[in-house]
């Protein structure tokens, strides 16, 4: 196998895939993606893996090591989530533009990618994997309590003054009554 190339170069040329394949290890500064109307910070990754020319095209595997900062969807507050990222990926030649409508997703179209002017684009890759790695509902540990819905405070820091008082809907007493 070849050794890694540079950490500068952010493409992988399928021309530079040798039979015996090609190790890739490169460094990627910080960058944003957008999540939930919002930018999110990812800090400098670390993209490992193999390239393996085959009949199909590129197969390319390997992990991805960053961190994201994000916004606690209860507290609001803004922490760092470590991400270890595995990908496992076949690559081809640009498909035949295909006419509107509605396709059908099959399940191996998830694992292929595109090729463009022969060559894999590792800063759109790396930003793909960590889009589909981070939570939906991000949250700064699983016991988070939130903020208080009539005041505001930080449940995690303090304790607040209002009571948990519930205001019966008129409608659903006959309901209670029944209980």
């Amino acid at each position: 196998m070849r050794p890694p190339l540079g950490p500068l170069l952010m493409y992988i040329e399928t021309k530079e895939i040798g039979p015996e394949g090609l190790v890739v290890e490169r460094v990627i500064g910080e960058f944003s993606l957008p999540l939930n109307d919002e930018m999110v910070r990812i800090g400098a990754s670390r993209l490992t893996g193999e390239a393996l020319k085959e009949d199909e095209g590129v197969a390319f595997a390997g992990d991805i090591a960053t961190e994201a900062t994000l916004q606690c969807g209860r507290c609001l507050e803004t922490f760092t989530l470590p991400l270890q990222l595995h990908f496992d990926l076949l690559f081809t030649p640009e498909p035949e533009a295909s006419e509107g409508g509605e396709h059908r997703v099959d399940e191996d179209s998830i694992w292929r990618a595109h090729l463009e002017d022969g060559r894999i684009d590792l800063t759109a890759l790396l930003a793909e994997q960590v889009d589909l790695g981070l939570p939906l509902k991000p949250l700064c540990r699983p016991e988070c309590a939130g903020l208080c819905p009539r005041c505001g405070t930080n449940r995690n820091l303090g304790t607040c003054e209002c009571r948990e008082e519930r205001d019966d809907d008129p409608r659903l007493r006959v309901l209670k009554d029944l209980v």
